[in-house]
């Protein structure tokens, strides 16, 4: 094994560990949120679930909620 098979493998292994992570993460914010929005029913998008952990509306109804506030 030569340096460069070395410096492969261990970068290899690094970006495992990172995604291993973020999956990890990923699944617990996603958990926390709700699937559909209460208001309309819905689906909300798994991005909308890690950005905003605990959501329960979807883009649409948080900015109709917040601008009637």
């Amino acid at each position: 094994m030569d340096e460069a098979d070395i410096a492969s493998d261990y970068q290899r292994r690094e970006m495992d560990t990172l995604l291993s992570h973020r999956q990890k993460k990923q699944t617990l914010t996603v958990k926390d949120s709700a699937d559909c929005c209460e208001e309309c029913g819905f689906e909300i998008p798994s991005e909308r679930q890690v950005a905003v952990p605990g959501c329960s509306l979807c883009i649409l109804c948080a900015t109709r909620l917040e601008q009637t506030s």
